[in-house]
């Protein structure tokens, strides 16, 4: 056996840490809602801005996650087949195929966006400095992935810039009438009614 399977172990936990921590930071900046986080960043929030910031451009930072993200669940799974095919042959692939789905769906999907939509603000807030280096670093790998994505999709007729309008909107007044039902400006009846109003869209 020519590697360190406690070194490799150790690698493949720190990078299930990792991509647990992206999932976790894309949930909350997407579920969090943009008037709140105006409300904090009014209190003389900085981390609440920076939020508030990376939800505007919700396109790249989502990127940036998901790559990151990828990189670190592609490699803790090719580590994890390496190890276990010196130590059981061939079938290492199999089992470490069956462990790793496991431990990524359970540790680095589910279990950390389940805290994130638990806690959008608190985890939005306390992820916002680390997300923006990230999304600094990874700006013009993400910006290119961008590109691609917008090309493809233009060629098959998707008009993109009208429908993340319309979803941002959406996402704005749901928000604020949110906000303002947590603050007892608005009474449940009435956000249900305006709530009411967004969704008639999605009939029509």
């Amino acid at each position: 056996m020519n590697f360190d399977l406690g070194a490799t172990v150790t690698a493949i936990i720190l990078l299930i840490i990792v991509s647990a921590f992206f999932s976790a930071s894309e949930t909350a900046l997407t579920a969090v809602s943009r008037a709140r986080l105006n409300e904090i960043e009014r209190r003389g929030s900085r981390r609440a801005a920076m939020a508030l910031a990376l939800t505007e451009m919700r396109e790249r930072m989502i990127g940036a996650l998901l790559l990151g993200n990828n990189v670190a669940n592609i490699t803790a799974s090719a580590l994890a087949t390496a190890a276990l095919i010196a130590i059981f042959g061939d079938s290492g692939a199999v089992i470490a195929s069956a462990i790793m789905t496991v431990l990524i769906l359970i540790f680095a999907e589910v279990m950390p966006k389940t805290y994130a939509i638990a806690y959008p603000d608190r985890s939005a807030i306390a992820v916002a400095p680390i997300i923006r280096v990230l999304v600094a670093i990874l700006g013009p790998i993400v910006m290119a992935v961008e590109w691609i994505v917008k090309m493809t999709l233009w060629l098959f007729g998707a008009d993109l810039h009208n429908v993340q309008n319309i979803l941002s909107a959406h996402d704005e007044l749901r928000g604020a009438i949110d906000l303002h039902l947590k603050e007892g400006a608005v009474v449940k009846k009435d956000r249900d009614m305006l709530g009411g109003i967004l969704d008639l869209q999605d009939l029509a």
